[in-house]
């Protein structure tokens, strides 16, 4: 078992009735921690809960084990060390306090397609580079009508592909996510429209890392 944490965004549809002064509510960011066989595993369990709890999965902003959280990526604090010992000793799902924001202006209708960072494993790179390899970070862009139907497309194409899921960012509509931020290729012209047309996920290339370093390399997606 390891521990987990995700950062995500939210909807909950009584949120409106808890804004301070009248404000508007676009959705709630919120911080988990998790005890589970592998991220994948923690993500449905997340997923599940936040649906059997009558909330919309929105974003999944960053997820991974709890051994390589920074505190700078999120906006508030909490506690990491706290909630991964209450989710290790309890077996539940450690949740922070809610982070109310105001809708943003300039979204506006999905665009039926998701997009995300990737760090992964993948044993048939690993047999091939004969110990050079300890993962790849990678983007991919997912035909799916919510976040929720997004993070499981990339669950099961994974496990069947027997690819490990280390760590993520950035799980959100493809319209907002910022392609330009990384150095990333995808072999088709058109990424997004190709995964609308055909649906299931399309990947880009990737970028390899070697054991205990924070030098990459390039492999052939």
């Amino acid at each position: 078992m390891g521990t987990f944490y995700a950062a995500v965004e939210a909807y909950d549809p009584e949120g409106p009735v808890n804004m301070p002064d009248g404000s508007a509510y676009g959705g709630e960011a919120r911080f988990f921690v998790l005890t589970a066989e592998d991220l994948p595993e923690a993500l449905a369990t997340l997923a599940n809960s936040i649906t059997a709890n009558g909330l919309r999965l929105d974003r999944v902003l960053h997820a991974g084990n709890v051994e390589g959280f920074d505190d700078e990526i999120l906006p508030f604090e909490v506690d990491i060390d706290g909630m991964a010992e209450t989710a290790e000793s309890s077996g539940e799902i450690c949740v922070s306090e809610a982070h109310m924001f105001e809708p943003d202006e300039t979204d506006g209708p999905g665009s039926g397609v998701y997009a995300v960072c990737l760090d992964a494993f993948d044993m048939e790179w690993a047999d091939e580079e004969e110990g050079d390899y300890a993962g790849h970070y990678q983007l991919a862009v997912i035909k799916a009508n919510s976040a929720s139907e997004a993070l499981q497309t990339l669950i099961e194409d994974f496990d069947a592909e027997g690819i490990m899921l280390l760590s993520m960012e950035g799980l959100v509509d493809a319209k907002a996510f910022p392609f330009d931020a990384y150095e990333f290729e995808f072999e088709e012209d058109d990424a997004i429209s190709d995964v609308l047309d055909q649906g299931g996920m399309i990947l880009s290339n990737a970028y390899a890392y070697p054991p205990e370093t924070e030098e990459v390399r390039r492999l052939d997606s």
